[in-house]
């Protein structure tokens, strides 16, 4: 196995299904960097990028927010999804401090050790 993918896919029908990004860390904890963990579900804006980076996703997987723009607007919309995301992950680099992506780690966010 190369890597895994954090997914809840289906499990929203469910409202007692933990949101992906409250399992990733313990799941990306569990994996120790053997295998990259993608993360799937909720990824909206660049803010969300950054924060599943630094809970442990080496990716993440972004599809319905393409889907709207594929409906509203075709190959145009889908780019327009793409220019805007990548425009809020820029701004919410910078904001952290950070200049890439790959500079992104735990030390943004808090974990609180219940």
């Amino acid at each position: 196995m190369r890597g895994v993918i954090v997914s809840n896919h289906g499990g929203r029908q469910l409202d007692t299904a933990p949101p992906t990004i409250e399992v990733l860390p313990a799941i990306a904890d569990a994996v120790a960097g053997r295998v990259d963990v993608l993360v799937d579900g909720g990824i909206r804006r660049g803010t969300d990028v950054v924060k599943a980076k630094a809970l442990g996703a080496a990716a993440v997987l972004v599809g319905r927010p393409f889907l709207w723009g594929l409906a509203l607007g075709g190959e145009a919309g889908v780019r327009a999804v793409f220019d805007h995301l990548h425009g809020e992950l820029d701004l919410a680099l910078a904001l952290c401090g950070k200049h890439t992506f790959s500079d992104v780690g735990p030390d943004l966010v808090w974990r609180n050790s219940r």
